[in-house]
Parts: C-alpha cells; structure tokens; sequence
C-alpha cells in the first residue's frame, strides 16, 4: 500500500522532504540554478538560490548553504553554470531547525555511480547503433558514452 504525505496534498511549488518515496535516494540531473524570487507559506518573498532539474518529477529546489556547499563538491566547481548535466542522489535526513527536529532533503557527498546499459547483439539498440557507426553519423566513443561495451562488441561494430 502506498502512503501520501499530507504535504503532497498542498501541492508546494518546491521539492521537500515529503517528495521522496521512503528508503529512496533518487538520483536526479540538474539543469539550471539560480536566484529566483520565493513566497514562503508566510506569504512572504525571498530571494533564494533555486535548482532545477532535468527529471519531469523533481520539482526545483530551494538550495540552502548546505546543499549548495556538497552540490560543489560532487560537481567540482562552485560555480553554477558548471552544474547543468551533472547528476546529484537525494536523500532524507533528520536535522535540528528552528529548535525541532525536521525532515530535510540533504545530497550524497559523492556523485552517484550510473550504471550503464550493456550493449551487445541482444539489446534493442544494437542494430541502430551499427548503422549509425557504418553511417558516420555517431562514433563508438560517443556509443560508449552511454553503454558499456566489451571489447568484442566493440569489435564487431566497428568492423561491420
């Protein structure tokens, strides 16, 4: 059975805690940042440095000095035009704020490790892919880019 999170049913215009799925730690892409004007459930706006991201279910969030000083160090530069196409995990922690203890969404410390697709004769792609390789219209380091491929395969590839 699947649980809603009272949050949900407010329909935030921001990423919260409540948005991630128990004992998950979706891996997301980012695809901008920057300040943006925020109106808190006070009604009162703020100037807030916000990050997009690439996955159509991940709403922007609101980057506090935490979040923003770990997406530094799993991306490699503080700058944030630097950021767009890096991928970041989310997760759920418990912290202390403003005198209670609340759920927040904190960043993985490290990039995550995106498993790629193995590409051989079986895979659905195999035979676009040869095409485009016999065409010139990609290359097998670009193939590699997003598959994992042995040296076999490789071989075939190219040679067909």
């Amino acid at each position: 059975m699947s649980l809603t999170h009272w949050k949900k049913l407010h329909n935030p215009d921001y990423i919260g805690a409540y948005a991630i799925e128990p004992n998950t730690e979706p891996i997301v892409t980012i695809k901008s940042a920057g300040v943006e004007s925020v109106t808190g459930a006070s009604g009162k706006k703020e100037d807030c440095m916000v990050v997009h991201f690439v996955e159509r279910w991940a709403k922007p969030l609101i980057c506090n000095v935490t979040n923003s000083k770990t997406i530094t160090k799993v991306t490699g530069s503080p700058y944030i035009e630097e950021w767009s196409g890096k991928k970041i995990q989310i997760y759920v922690a418990s912290i202390n704020a403003f005198g209670e203890e609340v759920e927040a969404i904190r960043i993985r410390p490290k990039a995550p490790k995106i498993e790629k697709p193995i590409l051989d004769s079986s895979h659905k792609q195999y035979e676009a892919i040869k095409s485009k390789l016999s065409a010139n219209e990609t290359t097998i380091e670009i193939v590699k880019q997003h598959f994992s491929v042995s040296e076999q395969v490789e071989e075939e590839l190219l040679n067909a």
